[in-house]
C-alpha cells in the first residue's frame, strides 16, 4: 500500500510539473487552507538609511533607489528603513516581515515583500489566494524570488491563471521558502515545500484526501498571509 501511495505521489508530481514548464520559473499550482481546500533581484548597498524598491515583475530585474520615500501604492503599509525596525508582521517561518498589496486600481496582482532576515540558501515562493470563510483557495501559480537584502522591498507580479478562478480577487497569499523538509506520513520523505504544497493540493482536489495537506501543515514551514 505504501508503495502504491508513493508511486501515486511521484506520478502526480511529475505530471503536474511537466505541465508547468521550466523548474526555474517555479510555475506551480496549489490549494491552501487554514485547513486546506482545494526574478531575482541583485543586491546593492544603500547606506543612506533608506530602502530600495526592486521590481521582479515578469522576471525582469530592475530597481529604483527611493531613499525613505515609499511608492504611494504601498505607503499604507509599514516598512523598515534600516532593515531592522518597523516591520509589520512576524512569523516563525519568515521572521519579521512586511507583505503588502498595492492599492492602485487594477493592480491587485502587485505585491511587495521585505524581510528582516535575508534568505541566502533558497528562494521565497509566493502563491496568490482567495479567502472563502475558513478556507483559502489558490488562484494562480507561484512566483519565486531571491530575497537577500533586508533594506530592499521586493515587488512581485503575481499571476491569476488557475482555470475557473481567474476572476477571484487576491485576498491573501501563501509564502514559503523553496527548501526541502522532512514531511511525515503519508509523505515519509524530504520534499521541497512548494512541491509538498502542490502535491497536497492536487491530491485533495482529485481524491478528496486531506492527509497530505495535514502532513504539510504539521511541519509548519510556510506562512499564510491575509491582506
Amino acid at each position: 500500500m505504501k508503495n502504491i501511495i508513493r508511486l501515486a505521489f511521484l506520478v502526480l508530481l511529475v505530471a503536474t510539473m511537466a505541465c508547468e514548464g521550466p523548474r526555474d520559473a517555479r510555475s506551480r499550482r496549489g490549494a491552501t487552507d487554514d485547513a486546506f481546500s482545494s526574478s531575482t533581484s541583485t543586491d546593492s548597498d544603500n547606506d543612506d538609511g533608506g530602502v530600495t524598491v526592486a521590481d521582479n515583475d515578469n522576471g525582469n530585474t530592475t530597481s529604483t533607489d527611493t531613499g525613505t520615500q515609499i511608492p504611494p501604492e504601498i505607503d499604507h503599509c509599514n516598512w523598515s528603513t534600516d532593515g531592522v525596525n518597523g516591520f509589520e508582521s512576524s512569523s516563525t517561518h519568515l521572521g519579521s516581515y512586511t507583505f503588502c498589496q498595492a492599492e492602485s486600481p487594477g493592480v491587485e496582482t502587485d505585491v511587495y515583500l521585505q524581510l528582516q532576515m535575508p534568505i541566502s540558501d533558497s528562494q521565497v515562493c509566493v502563491i496568490p489566494t482567495f479567502n472563502n470563510g475558513a478556507n483559502s483557495i489558490y488562484v494562480g501559480e507561484p512566483r519565486c524570488l531571491s530575497a537577500t537584502d533586508n533594506k530592499r522591498i521586493y515587488k512581485i507580479g503575481l499571476i491569476k491563471n488557475r482555470p475557473g478562478y481567474s476572476n477571484f480577487a487576491i485576498t491573501g497569499a501563501m509564502i514559503m521558502k523553496d527548501k526541502a523538509f522532512l514531511y511525515p506520513a503519508p509523505f515519509n520523505q524530504y520534499v521541497l515545500s512548494p512541491d509538498a504544497y502542490l502535491f497536497c493540493a492536487n491530491f485533495l482536489d482529485q481524491y478528496g484526501d486531506g492527509s497530505y495537506c495535514q502532513a504539510f501543515s504539521s511541519v509548519a514551514q510556510y506562512k499564510y498571509h491575509q491582506f
